[in-house]
């Protein structure tokens, strides 16, 4: 539709339900500027139906994460799926880009984004002078909050990571905080052995954090950053002291951990894979075969049924693309015409063509050398966090 058009009274006459279902249809671009169109639509464009009925309707996009020596810029793209598309760089149509510094206290501070559920992302500022500073943000409506830091005396180093959801039932959203604070031992190593693992929750719009009791330990990662059906999902890996590798989920409504059916042949030795979601189900990527060039897709057709595991995609010829253990790949979007998208952790974008059977460097960004490439689905909304009965809802 045409913006210059949103004016004319055919439109603005018709019933709001009628409208909203009309706009809700279109792209973020062309919402952006109805909103500039006239006062009725601006209105009409910022109330929660509108909300709610445009991300009921919109379907996942892509959020590009770029830090460097010269700060951080974040990228939101709209999927372009189609078959007759020539060049995969097509696939990709830019909305908006914005910076994900939100303190504001250091002008190199980098940012980490640790998940994505309704428009809604959850972000890190881990240069920030306030220890734990994190951040609730639509970029759509360049809105966020900070949720409240933590005031504790840190005795040992510590690795924190963190995961963030909605309820299915309650509909609140939540941040887990994950925290393992180790030993040092100047002989064996500055994280030589565990001293104390901690397990937060903290609901947005309450300024409080819960301690979560017997959560799951995992020496190499406890990240239960994946979010699907109400639930976040973690693989835990722990290469250090055995060779046990499992899948756990976090209920957000029970606010309470239970293991996952795994992938087969089942994880009882030290894979190397990451979770991912494809097509609104659960997968696994496995890089750890013995040909360092091959890369096994296992997706789960029936959400938690553990036998509708199914081997999807099996990409040979991946060398230079494949993960390490500290560099993992993640699978992130089959398209129409079968192209796969990826993402190397921390290193690179990119993609594998269905017709020339290789992988290719993801060009719609510019991937610095010495920068880190982060990048998430994401569905942009027009959701408000003020109607989350959050405190403190700034604009930037």
């Amino acid at each position: 539709m045409n913006p210059r058009m949103a004016g004319r009274p055919f439109l603005i006459n018709l019933p709001s339900e009628i409208i909203i279902n009309i706009l809700s249809r279109l792209s973020i671009r062309a919402i952006i500027s109805c909103k500039c169109a006239c006062k009725q639509l601006l209105d009409l464009l910022s109330t929660p139906e509108f909300a709610t009925s445009h991300l009921s309707l919109s379907t996942p996009g892509l959020l590009i994460n770029q830090s460097g020596a010269s700060g951080n810029l974040s990228q939101i793209f709209e999927f372009e799926d189609a078959f007759e598309l020539e060049h995969h760089n097509l696939h990709y149509n830019p909305v908006l880009k914005f910076d994900p510094n939100l303190s504001g206290c250091v002008s190199d501070a980098s940012s980490w984004i640790w998940g994505s559920v309704n428009g809604l992302l959850c972000l890190q500022d881990y240069r920030s002078k306030l220890y734990d500073a994190l951040y609730i943000c639509n970029p759509i409506t360049r809105e966020y909050i900070a949720l409240p830091w933590i005031d504790e005396i840190v005795e040992y180093p510590s690795i924190g990571e963190y995961g963030f959801g909605v309820s299915m039932t309650s509909g609140q959203y939540k941040v887990l905080r994950n925290v393992r604070r180790h030993s040092y031992d100047f002989e064996e190593g500055p994280c030589s052995s565990f001293k104390k693992y901690e397990c937060l929750v903290h609901t947005v719009g309450t300024r409080s954090w819960r301690k979560i009791p017997d959560a799951p330990v995992g020496y190499s990662s406890i990240s239960f950053s994946l979010f699907l059906n109400g639930n976040l999902h973690g693989f835990l890996q722990d290469f250090l002291y055995s060779t046990n590798s499992s899948i756990y989920c976090f209920d957000l409504e029970a606010e309470s951990f239970k293991p996952f059916p795994p992938p087969p042949p089942s994880l009882d030795s030290p894979a190397l894979g990451t979770l991912g979601i494809l097509d609104d189900c659960l997968c696994f990527v496995d890089s750890s075969s013995q040909d360092a060039d091959i890369i096994v897709i296992w997706v789960m057709k029936e959400y938690g049924v553990g036998k509708s595991w199914t081997k999807q995609f099996v990409i040979e010829e991946a060398l230079g693309f494949a993960g390490l253990y500290c560099d993992s790949v993640y699978a992130m979007k089959v398209f129409k015409d079968g192209d796969i998208l990826l993402n190397r952790n921390i290193n690179s974008l990119f993609y594998f063509s269905s017709k020339t059977k290789t992988c290719h460097k993801l060009e719609v960004v510019i991937q610095d050398q010495n920068g880190c490439i982060e990048a998430i689905t994401h569905n942009s909304s027009f959701l408000s966090l003020k109607s989350l009965d959050a405190e403190n809802v700034t604009s930037f």
